[in-house]
């Protein structure tokens, strides 16, 4: 468990980024610029880990060029890829960092303070999509704060303390996509024993979570509620089956 003391010590608790990556050499650069000046305003290096999985692309040798650490999952799936880099990783806190996500201000020493707090077991960040339509807005604050009320993390931004992560047993590996709602309901029954909350960390002007609205862009609002609905219907049958899932793995392909 983090000690709450180290703040006050000023000595701010280490934190690890882990960055699942297939064929994302027309992003990732972006982003792991966005997560080292980042660290530069935490104040203290920050560990960032991209795990290539699979990639047929430049992700991996871009990574490296930024000074990340490049962990390989052959096996193309997201829950793989997430855990192959957390169980890397040494720092007291995760998080995990789509690698089409940018970050900005002082959204790590939130992430810190929450779970040095002694309160937090994990949770998520208010994001908004890279685009100037309307919509943006809409999600920025109606969806966010939705998922607020909800207490509901989405994946583009999740962290949590890596001890509780590896205590109940890291993301489940048999489902294809949802895999971080399924991590955040066992990480919120591993807070609730200890008296501790899953915190979302809203919008504020001092930082930013920024995501890609590629999807959004090729396919449309309704193409993705469409595929969204498709997931929740029978979820337990179709979560666990790739070709359910393509949504997710073949349309990459393509972005």
């Amino acid at each position: 468990m983090l000690d709450p003391v180290r703040l006050r010590r000023a000595e701010k608790p280490s934190i690890s980024i882990v960055i699942p990556a297939f064929n994302e050499a027309a992003y990732i650069a972006k982003t792991l610029g966005s997560l080292f000046k980042a660290s530069r305003s935490y104040g203290t290096d920050v560990e960032a880990i991209v795990v290539d999985n699979n990639s047929t692309d430049a992700t991996a040798e871009i990574a490296r060029s930024f000074g990340a650490t490049v962990v390989y999952e052959p096996v193309n799936q997201i829950a793989r890829a997430r855990n192959a880099g957390a169980w890397a990783a040494s720092g007291d806190c995760l998080v995990f960092l789509d690698a089409d996500t940018v970050i900005e201000g002082d959204i790590l020493d939130k992430v810190a303070a929450s779970l040095a707090s002694g309160q937090v077991i994990g949770g998520g960040a208010w994001a908004e999509p890279d685009s100037d339509w309307l919509g943006r807005f809409v999600f920025k604050y109606l969806v966010n704060m939705a998922l607020a009320i909800k207490n509901v993390t989405v994946g583009p931004f999740l962290y949590c303390d890596r001890a509780a992560f590896q205590r109940v047993g890291g993301f489940d590996e048999a489902l294809y996509a949802a895999e971080e709602f399924s991590l955040a309901s066992r990480l919120k029954e591993e807070g609730r024993k200890a008296n501790k909350q899953w915190k979302i960390i809203r919008y504020d002007k001092l930082h930013r979570v920024v995501t890609s609205a590629r999807k959004f862009r090729r396919f449309g609002g309704l193409e993705m509620a469409v595929q969204n609905a498709h997931l929740v219907w029978k979820p337990n049958q179709k979560l666990r089956q790739k070709s359910q899932c393509w949504f997710w793995y073949e349309a990459r392909k393509k972005d």
